[in-house]
């Protein structure tokens, strides 16, 4: 996950806050506090098997997780003036000769 975006901390919390991950967490929404604890131990340099084994959820929940966290950055990402883009929505651009 790490290898698409060079994630720092300001990175990692403007996405934590303009996702709206924060309010959701601050809401009570489980999903989304096992969502920002996966992108931080991801971040952190930990596998899916550790992730799966910390946080109680199988491999194939943690992998499921992951692809939505790619996808919620992408989407973050068209609207914010911090967030770097993907090398994922780079390639996807350059292939169908968006921004050219």
């Amino acid at each position: 996950m790490s290898k698409g975006v060079r994630w720092t901390k300001l990175i990692l919390e403007t996405f934590f806050e303009e996702s709206g991950l924060n309010d959701r967490i601050e809401l009570g929404d489980e999903k989304a506090r096992l969502m920002e604890a996966i992108l931080t131990t991801r971040v952190a340099g930990w596998n899916i098997t550790k992730q799966a084994e910390e946080f109680h959820i199988s491999k194939d929940t943690v992998s499921k997780y992951i692809k939505e966290i790619k996808e919620l950055y992408d989407e973050t990402q068209k609207y914010s003036l911090i967030l770097p883009k993907s090398k994922r929505q780079e390639k996807w651009e350059k292939e169908n000769h968006i921004n050219e």
